[in-house]
Protein backbone atom coordinates (compact mmCIF):
# COMPACT_ATOMS: atom_id res chain seq x y z
CA UNK A 1 0.00 0.00 0.00
CA UNK A 2 1.20 3.17 -0.55
CA UNK A 3 1.29 6.52 1.44
CA UNK A 4 -2.18 8.02 0.12
CA UNK A 5 -3.41 4.49 -0.15
CA UNK A 6 -3.06 4.04 3.67
CA UNK A 7 -3.93 8.19 4.62
CA UNK A 8 -7.70 6.73 3.22
CA UNK A 9 -7.96 4.14 5.18
CA UNK A 10 -7.16 6.17 8.39
CA UNK A 11 -9.86 8.05 7.06
CA UNK A 12 -11.97 5.46 7.06
CA UNK A 13 -11.60 5.09 10.58
CA UNK A 14 -10.95 8.55 12.01
CA UNK A 15 -12.65 11.94 11.28
CA UNK A 16 -9.37 13.83 10.29
CA UNK A 17 -9.88 17.82 10.49
CA UNK A 18 -6.69 19.05 9.64
CA UNK A 19 -2.52 17.91 8.98
CA UNK A 20 -0.37 19.78 11.12
CA UNK A 21 3.18 21.10 9.88
CA UNK A 22 5.11 22.95 12.91
CA UNK A 23 8.61 23.00 13.62
CA UNK A 24 7.74 19.67 15.90
CA UNK A 25 6.87 17.57 13.00
CA UNK A 26 3.54 16.63 11.47
CA UNK A 27 0.73 15.40 13.53
CA UNK A 28 -3.32 14.83 11.88
CA UNK A 29 -5.86 16.88 14.06
CA UNK A 30 -8.91 14.46 14.77
CA UNK A 31 -12.31 15.16 15.06
CA UNK A 32 -14.06 13.24 17.79
CA UNK A 33 -17.59 13.37 17.69
CA UNK A 34 -17.96 11.95 21.08
CA UNK A 35 -16.00 14.93 22.79
CA UNK A 36 -18.15 17.29 21.50
CA UNK A 37 -20.63 18.76 23.67
CA UNK A 38 -21.37 22.21 21.78
CA UNK A 39 -17.98 23.34 21.68
CA UNK A 40 -16.66 21.53 18.66
CA UNK A 41 -13.23 22.50 18.85
CA UNK A 42 -12.59 20.58 22.27
CA UNK A 43 -13.29 17.95 20.12
CA UNK A 44 -10.23 17.96 18.62
CA UNK A 45 -7.21 16.53 19.15
CA UNK A 46 -3.28 15.73 17.93
CA UNK A 47 -2.11 12.57 19.43
CA UNK A 48 1.42 12.50 17.86
CA UNK A 49 4.15 14.68 15.97
CA UNK A 50 6.01 12.68 13.86
CA UNK A 51 9.25 14.33 11.68
CA UNK A 52 7.82 13.60 7.88
CA UNK A 53 4.06 13.26 6.90
CA UNK A 54 5.06 9.51 5.40
CA UNK A 55 5.94 8.66 8.88
CA UNK A 56 2.82 10.02 10.39
CA UNK A 57 0.76 8.18 7.49
CA UNK A 58 2.64 5.41 8.81
CA UNK A 59 2.27 5.59 12.07
CA UNK A 60 -1.46 6.43 12.63
CA UNK A 61 -1.89 3.57 10.15
CA UNK A 62 0.48 0.81 12.40
CA UNK A 63 -2.02 2.39 15.12
CA UNK A 64 -5.41 1.35 12.95
CA UNK A 65 -4.43 -1.93 12.47
CA UNK A 66 -3.06 -2.99 15.77
CA UNK A 67 -6.91 -2.26 17.22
Amino acid sequence: MNTLEKLHEIEKQKSIYDIHYCNGGVGFIFYYPEKDDGDWKKALSVENYYPTFEKAVEAEYGKLKRK
